[in-house]
């Protein structure tokens, strides 16, 4: 059975709740990736995605120049442990409805997995045969 480790993402990009979440997105865009998780004093307090940013900000909850991550920002942080199975992960997203998910490895975060890295799972299993 496949485990979280061998498709999540390492190491971890974060924000701070004081940025403005346009440089985050700018970020994300850059990067290539949906989420970045947000961190304070060596803390990770929240994660921010661009679903967030269309849902907060584009919809009319904020100036998109000025708002601060902290305002767009999700909370708690959802967590799985690295050797949890990527049944677990899809099975919490699709409940929770989300796209990403914080990865642990001793209640550490030491990575991320997003529903890309679930469908490159998936593609990769049942291009077999």
């Amino acid at each position: 059975m496949s485990k979280i480790a061998d498709y999540m993402s390492a190491p971890v990009l974060t924000t701070t709740p004081d940025s403005r979440g346009h440089d985050a997105v700018e970020y994300m865009y850059t990067h290539n990736i949906g989420a970045l998780l947000v961190k304070e004093n060596e803390q990770y307090v929240g994660i921010i995605t661009k679903a967030d940013w269309m849902h907060k900000v584009l919809r009319g909850d904020g100036d998109p120049s000025v708002i601060k991550v902290s305002t767009i920002m999700t909370a708690p942080i959802l967590t799985l442990e690295k050797k949890d199975s990527l049944a677990k992960a899809s099975d919490l997203m699709k409940e929770k409805k989300i796209r990403h998910v914080a990865v642990t490895d001793k209640e550490k975060i030491v990575g991320m997995l997003s529903i890309k890295d679930l469908e490159r799972y998936y593609q990769s299993t049942h291009r077999r045969g």
